[in-house]
């Protein structure tokens, strides 16, 4: 689940070296970076502002230390990882961004920033296995406490299935496949059960 900062509120996050920080509120919210200089006070640099959406900082290639700051009348969200996305963008909004496409090949595979898009589609020129990240890969995308979840839709966008596959730390329940009928969606719920540990549930 995302981490909230209260309506007037601010926190202080740690993002680890290579990663980043997602920040999401329906109101208005400010994000800063501290940097620290050798016998100097800390200085404090206003990065940007988060109004009605979610903005991605970062990566940080040596981490950061970021304050976010809600400045609107609104409780803002962050989530920090690899590819970050704030759980409420969708939850509280209905917020869809860019569905993500996987070009066509032979060995063809799903980023974590691809499940975490929400829709994800293909047009395959045969009947095509999309593998699934690791659960590794997965758990460091973005913040994920034991029981939290995400949907996604894979949708063929010709006449040839497309089935997903497991991955290291990560198992599906259910049909795996879309039909073999251009248009043809699959819907899926990815639930983390342990730590670099997920199942993914056909649920539609």
């Amino acid at each position: 689940m995302s981490n909230i900062v209260a309506v007037n509120g601010e926190a202080t996050v740690t993002v680890p070296a290579g990663e980043s920080i997602a920040v999401f509120t329906q109101g208005e919210a400010q994000v800063s970076r501290t940097i620290g200089f050798p016998n100097y006070p800390d200085q404090t640099t206003l990065i940007g502002t988060v109004k009605n959406g979610q903005t991605v900082f970062g990566s940080y290639s040596s981490g950061a230390t970021i304050v976010v700051e809600s400045t609107g009348s609104q409780p803002v969200f962050y989530e920090v990882g690899t590819t970050p996305q704030v759980q409420q963008l969708r939850l509280n909004a209905q917020v869809q961004g860019d569905p993500t496409n996987i070009a066509d090949g032979g060995s063809m595979a799903f980023t974590p920033a691809a499940l975490l898009s929400g829709i994800v589609t293909a047009t395959p020129t045969a009947g095509r296995n999309i593998q699934l990240p690791t659960g590794a890969a997965l758990d460091a995308a973005s913040e994920f406490a034991i029981g939290d979840s995400f949907d996604f839709s894979l949708v063929t966008l010709a006449a040839f299935a497309l089935t997903i596959t497991v991955n290291t730390g990560v198992t599906i329940v259910g049909a795996p496949a879309t039909a073999g009928t251009s248009g043809a969606p699959a819907r899926f719920r990815v639930r983390k059960t342990a730590a670099d540990t997920f199942v993914v549930y056909r649920i539609a």
